[in-house]
């Protein structure tokens, strides 16, 4: 490449690190360059440093029939910021995080749910759902940040079901709420083989869908644009007995596997989402783990070379699996309930 070319290069790359998180999503989807780039550690670092946006995870976790929440930085390791839900007007759960900021929370004992969005302490009370049906899952995607337009899914158990239907399916009521009309409707069932069900706390958003892991090893996707779903495979043999994970993975959908027996985790991306076609993009030997936690497993990735990792408790773990660089965070006591990647956006803070 000649001197012009690097000097755009570099004036293209300034600009990213300044950029906002819905100008960095198009400038992936549009270079395969900059969407390698832009996972980078250094990347990552950089941008952090010169934007209001602050990269990381909320990790809740439930002491004494509380649920408590942390954000916890990918670049500052060191230190983790408690977050407060008491603008809003009851105690509430997270159920879902998205990339712009914005949570899907539900009230604790309670049918109702909030979206909100921490930063500015601002909440919408949605309106309730059909309460009659159990919750199997429900899940958060946003549409525009400004202004703010987003969708809810909400799978729930029928209350009845044929008795050709209960041998044969397991049938799930799905349920659409859209901001723009502020009202509920009510999808086509879904129909799942007979024993399989959606795992919970597993679900990842990439694509315009929204992913779960089976309890048979399937990855069960919703569209929720063409309000459609499908049930693929996972990759084999990668996922036959191990400890297999759903995540986001550089803008994709990721497996990871992790044999207990030889300490290895086995990274698998989809490449062609399409085709559902899957590769084996890293294979990691995390035995300098297991040797003090033996039952650690992946929260999710921090960028292309960091790994956040936890077991029961919400103590985690950044281990940079290129470097071998190990960073262990304390978050205090009581059990993991959830860990959700996300964006903090801090109004104060100075830019570089």
């Amino acid at each position: 490449m000649d001197s012009t070319g690097e000097l755009c290069r570099d004036a293209i790359y300034e600009v990213l690190t300044r950029s906002s998180i819905e100008t960095m999503g198009k400038c992936r989807l549009l270079s395969k360059e900059y969407n390698k780039l832009t996972y980078e550690s250094l990347f990552t670092k950089l941008h952090s440093q010169k934007t209001t946006i602050v990269s990381g995870s909320l990790i809740q976790s439930m002491i004494m029939n509380e649920y408590q929440v942390s954000f916890v930085s990918t670049n500052g390791l060191k230190n983790h910021t408690q977050i407060s839900f008491d603008f809003l007007l009851e105690h509430v759960e997270i159920v879902s995080s998205t990339n712009q900021g914005v949570l899907l929370c539900h009230a604790h004992n309670k049918s109702c749910y909030y979206v909100c969005i921490p930063s500015i302490q601002q909440w919408q009370k949605v309106p309730n759902p059909k309460t009659r049906y159990d919750t199997i899952e429900s899940s958060l995607m946003v549409e525009w940040s400004k202004p703010l337009r987003y969708k809810i899914v909400r799978f729930s158990e029928p209350k009845f079901r044929s008795h050709k239907e209960f041998y044969m399916y397991h049938c799930i009521r799905v349920e659409l709420f859209e901001s723009a009309t502020w009202k509920w409707k009510l999808l086509d069932e879904v129909k799942l083989p007979h024993e399989e069900s959606l795992h919970r706390m597993t679900k990842v958003s990439v694509n315009g869908s929204l992913h779960w892991l089976t309890w048979k090893r399937n990855v069960f996707a919703f569209d929720v644009k063409r309000e459609s779903h499908c049930l693929f495979p996972l990759p084999l043999p990668a996922s036959e007995g191990n400890d297999v994970r759903l995540t986001e993975y550089k803008g994709k959908l990721a497996m990871t596997s992790i044999d207990r027996e030889r300490n290895f985790m086995e990274v698998w991306i989809m490449e062609d989402h399409g085709r559902k076609q899957w590769s084996k993009r890293h294979s990691i030997n995390i035995g300098v783990l297991t040797r003090k936690k033996p039952h650690v497993s992946p929260l999710a990735f921090c960028n292309a070379d960091v790994v956040l990792m936890g077991e029961y408790f919400p103590d985690v773990i950044f281990f940079n699996f290129k470097t071998w660089h190990i960073d262990m965070l304390r978050l205090g006591k009581g059990l993991l309930h959830g860990c959700f990647p996300f964006q903090l956006t801090f109004a104060t803070k100075e830019k570089a």
